[in-house]
């Protein structure tokens, strides 16, 4: 805490070293800067250094004042912000006329105060991954950091700080980082690239391209003749067994009962011989794999095509070759 009659002091200094450079400006633009200091040395009496430093910044925005820059520091160093008190201490000892009499007695503590801040400072060490990325922009704590300061540890005040990043072609980056008071901290920030937007991935065309093949197609009409010839197969069996049946049942073998038994039995050799027949052409297809459904090539053999039928005179088949 600076003592009540030291700020006392420096608000008399100033106000005598106001009257040496109001030439420099409007009379009204200093006439303010003044009122602005006087009030901001009245609330640093008071501790209340936050208001004192708002006072103080609006005054030397109108009037740039050693004296001013010496106030703005001490507010800035009570209130935290040591990176701002630091370098308004070393503007001071480069604008002020140390030979004048309002400025000498503040020299040696400026000094004084710039040793101590350099030992509490924090220095952030950022570090890009993939390094030198195009149309690089690194922000901390909002405030973007120009292009030739970037690769060199940066001084900071204590506490948590908020690192952005943005180059092209990259998504943006955010991380945080902590630094102690007088510590030195390296962060690396990774960028992840941007994906393209587009449609999905196509077909995979084969080696050599050409238009990719399309899905095989499930056998239908293998499985169809496997399984009608195996019908036809079983009712001509059974028709056959019948026909037997009723010739060995018949009185005599040149009768009428006969007869009709031969024909059972010749239906059902007829059936069973045409399902054998289909089935024998289905299994075939299976085992060579030719494609179901595709066009018809004049060398290659007719399809068969065989179904059975019960009607009330008979039984047979209905066939194409």
């Amino acid at each position: 805490m600076i003592p009540r009659r030291f700020v006392s002091s420096l608000v008399l200094a100033a106000m005598l070293l106001c009257q040496g450079f109001a030439h420099a400006q409007s009379p009204a633009d200093v006439a303010l800067a003044r009122d602005l200091f006087r009030d901001g040395a009245k609330l640093a009496q008071e501790g209340r250094w936050a208001e004192a430093r708002e006072r103080y910044t609006r005054s030397l925005a109108l009037k740039r004042a050693p004296l001013t820059l010496y106030s703005l520091g001490v507010a800035n160093r009570e209130i935290g912000r040591l990176v701002d008190a630091l370098e308004s201490f070393r503007a001071f000892l480069v604008e002020a006329d140390l030979q004048n009499a309002a400025n000498k007695p503040y020299e040696q503590p400026a000094r004084d105060a710039i040793a101590a801040l350099e030992r509490r400072v924090g220095r952030l060490d950022i570090h890009i991954a993939p390094a030198a990325p195009p149309a690089l922009s690194v922000r901390v704590d909002g405030a973007e950091v120009p292009q030739a300061a970037l690769g060199l540890p940066r001084i900071v005040d204590p506490g948590e700080h908020t690192i952005v990043v943005r180059a092209q072609g990259f998504r943006e980056a955010t991380t945080k980082a902590k630094v102690g008071e007088g510590e030195q901290s390296a962060v690396t920030v990774t960028l992840v690239p941007l994906v393209p937007k587009g449609p999905g991935p196509g077909p995979v065309k084969p080696p050599g391209g050409g238009t990719p093949p399309l899905p095989p197609e499930r056998p239908v009409a293998p499985i169809f003749l496997l399984a009608g010839g195996a019908v036809a197969f079983a009712s001509g069996l059974t028709v056959g067994l019948i026909g037997v049946q009723k010739a060995s049942d018949a009185p005599v073998q040149d009768g009428p009962e006969a007869a009709q038994a031969r024909r059972l039995a010749l239906a059902g050799d007829i059936v069973g011989s045409a399902g054998i027949l289909a089935a024998g052409a289905g299994l075939a297809m299976l085992l060579l794999g030719k494609p179901p459904d595709t066009p018809a090539d004049p060398s290659d053999p007719p399809e068969v095509s065989v179904k059975p039928f019960v009607s009330p005179t008979g039984i047979g088949l209905v066939g194409r070759f």
